[in-house]
């Protein structure tokens, strides 16, 4: 017997060698299946546990929708800053960037050369005080000059006149009265004082209302002596002459006298008497 079994391995060696050799490679074929199963379960086992990118977007679309409407309902004050888009800041960083352009020194200087001379207004606000009643002018009583001097320059809207200063001729809506600086200037007529400011061109300008439409207006003073509201008459000091502003300097000290009758100009020549 145990010649036949060894003549069998001797005879059948190399299929029985074969034999062992396939079934070994089905068992570690069987093994690696096996692992590689469990492997496979163990990540679909992960998967299932991971949400989606569908379920993640879905999820903060529910959550967007549950915080608008909540704000929507008043039960939550949220910024408005959290809704805006990107197009919204980067327009709203445009108009930061424009408004530091325009607020810059540069911006403001170029902006003043441009802009029409400004005037400063000391007092003109016709609400803080009460307008006196009774008030009246003819325009033919005898008034009293507001200073004595020679006329610089006249009125004159019909044709030009030449401002020295200036270099220039233009119209003049007043006139302006030679005196000195430090001179009195006194109302022409019993009246009211409307406004009081300072201007580039006339400098401190006082103006009194005479009634019955007219108003006198007295330019280049300073240390003024009346108030806005005040009362004044033929005799009331408002101020003294001041130095010419730089548009008048050639001219020299003077009064600026301008009137106007409904808002229209006037020459001041033709209610002030000349004795």
């Amino acid at each position: 017997m145990k010649k036949s079994v060894a003549e069998f391995f001797k005879a059948n060696g190399f299929y029985v060698s074969f034999g062992v050799g396939v079934v070994a490679l089905v068992a570690a074929l069987a093994v690696y299946n096996v692992n590689s199963g469990k492997d496979k379960q163990q990540n679909q086992e992960i998967n299932l546990n991971e949400p989606t990118q569908e379920e993640v977007a879905n999820a903060n679309a529910e959550v967007t929708e549950e915080i608008q409407s909540t704000v929507a309902d008043g039960d939550m004050d949220v910024p408005m800053d959290m809704w805006k888009t990107d197009a919204q800041d980067e327009a709203a960083n445009d108009t930061e960037h424009e408004d530091t352009d325009i607020t810059s020194t540069e911006a403001v200087a170029a902006v003043a050369e441009e802009a029409p001379e400004a005037e400063e207004v000391i007092s003109n606000d016709a609400q803080s005080f009460i307008p006196l009643e009774g008030l009246s002018f003819e325009g033919v009583e005898e008034v009293t000059m507001p200073v004595l001097g020679n006329t610089i320059l006249p009125y004159s809207m019909d044709t030009t006149v030449y401002f020295k200063t200036l270099g220039t001729y233009r119209c003049n809506p007043g006139m302006l009265l030679q005196a000195p600086a430090g001179t009195d200037v006194v109302s022409i007529w019993h009246g009211q004082v409307t406004n009081i400011q300072d201007t580039k061109e006339y400098g401190t300008v006082v103006t009194v209302d005479l009634g019955s439409g007219y108003q006198v207006s007295y330019g280049q003073l300073q240390d003024i002596r009346v108030g806005l509201g005040d009362e004044v008459w033929n005799d009331t000091i408002l101020g003294t002459v001041a130095e010419p502003t730089s548009y008048y300097e050639k001219e020299g000290s003077h009064l600026y006298l301008s009137v106007t009758k409904d808002g229209e100009t006037m020459n001041p020549m033709d209610i002030i008497q000349v004795e």
